[in-house]
């Protein structure tokens, strides 16, 4: 039976998790999976994770655009929402994170407050974490410190600061509205 692209996908994400002894056949599998569907963003996606574990920062970032163009291509407009608790979002959603990480790293901080704040109006409830990222970049704050913070935070079980960091933020920029749940 022949497999879909979205099979060669998760496939290879599942040799990806053996880490970079894995990496060769979860390239080969989403070079495959291009060929049914050279638009699908999803497999950029799953080609900026194999270039990281494998440690090729030029090609995961060739990839990380690929996969931006393609989401761009994708929505003409963008929805309403786009909300992370449906999986064929997922890969969009990512698109913009990674392409608004590039942008802050790349000290292109107007294009990634916009991307950042895009992630936020399509999906409130930002199972992503967007809300610190833009944070973080607002303080002047680097991304690794941002992941110390994080890693701190995990340690602990207290996220006090990151919770701070995003409040003091908002109040002065304006770029999240806190959904309420009930």
């Amino acid at each position: 039976m022949k497999k879909s692209k979205d099979d060669m996908h998760y496939d290879a994400m599942e040799y990806l998790e053996k880490g970079k002894p894995g990496a060769k056949t979860a390239e080969k599998l989403l070079f495959n999976a291009l060929k049914i569907d050279k638009h699908y963003a999803q497999i950029y996606i799953g080609l900026a994770h194999v270039y990281g574990v494998s440690g090729d920062k030029k090609k995961a970032r060739e990839a990380i655009i690929k996969a931006y163009e393609e989401t761009l291509r994708k929505f003409s407009k963008w929805p309403k929402e786009l909300l992370w608790g449906y999986l064929e979002n997922r890969t969009y959603l990512r698109a913009l994170q990674y392409r608004a990480d590039l942008f802050w790293s790349d000290g292109e901080n107007d294009k990634a407050i916009k991307l950042f704040k895009l992630l936020l109006r399509l999906n409130p409830n930002d199972n992503q974490g967007a809300r610190y990222e833009i944070s973080a970049l607002y303080a002047g704050i680097s991304g690794d410190k941002l992941n110390e913070m994080f890693h701190e935070g995990n340690e602990k079980q207290n996220w006090d600061k990151l919770h701070k960091l995003v409040s003091n933020q908002n109040k002065k920029h304006n770029f999240w509205k806190e959904p309420k749940y009930n």
